[in-house]
Formats: C-alpha cells, structure tokens, sequence
C-alpha cells in the first residue's frame, strides 16, 4: 500500500512541474557583423568559417589589417563584446609548437535572448540556428 502511494505522489509532482518553454526551430543564418539574439528566441552556434583564405595563414583585409590565424582577437568570434575562440583543442589553427596556446569554446555553444554576436575583426561567418522559445 505504501508503494502505491508513493508511486501516485511521485506522478503528481511530475504533473506540476512546468519546463521553462519547448523550443521551435525558426531559421538557420549567418552572421558576420554584430546581432542580437531577439526577445523570445535562442540562438545555437553551430560552426565558424574563418576569414582565411585557403592556402594562407595570412592575408591584408582593409582596415582589419592581418587575419592570421594566430592572432587570438581576430579569429575569434565577439560575443557579448568578448572574443571568444571557437574550436577544439588548445593550440590555435597553423601552430602545432604549442607556444600559443588558448582555450577553446567547444561547440555548440547556445546564447540566450538579449546575448550580441558578431563574426569579430576579420568578419568570420557564424552559422547559427534560431529557435522560438513555446511556453
């Protein structure tokens, strides 16, 4: 009998408890300058495409002066005016020495409604999947 009971008061409880909402796929994108992820939405990052051309660890882009890709600030990504190196490991693309090293933010990486993103200095692409947020 107390098995029953117990068992009729766990299903109770799991009925009251609500989930903070479903989400609902609404748009995959690519952003390169600052956005903001909107009100009632969530963005998943899922990769990066890193401004260098192939064959190049470096090459001139105007203003943003040289893309290297050892260059911690300009080939990460700017979120929440932070940059932030995407990928795996702890040594940046093209040095295998291990005399840069940095940590990586392995992917995916969700941000939450009012978080900014941008593709940082070199304009790397960032594709990212929107969700609406059900209640």
């Amino acid at each position: 009998m107390k098995k029953y009971l117990l068992f009729l008061v766990v299903i109770s409880l799991g009925q009251c408890v609500m989930a903070q909402g479903n989400l609902q796929f609404n748009q995959v994108k690519l952003v390169t300058a600052t956005e903001t992820v909107p009100a009632g939405k969530v963005w998943k990052i899922e990769s990066v495409i890193y401004n260098i051309p192939s064959g190049s660890n470096t090459y001139q882009t105007g203003n943003y002066g040289d893309c290297s890709a050892s260059d911690y600030n300009r080939s990460s990504i700017i979120v929440d005016g932070t940059p932030t190196k995407i990928g795996q490991g702890t040594t940046p693309l093209g040095y295998s020495s291990g005399s840069y090293t940095h940590t990586y933010t392995i992917l995916p990486l969700w941000l939450p409604a009012g978080a900014t993103l941008s593709g940082g200095l070199c304009s790397n692409k960032i594709s990212v999947i929107e969700f609406n947020i059900i209640p």
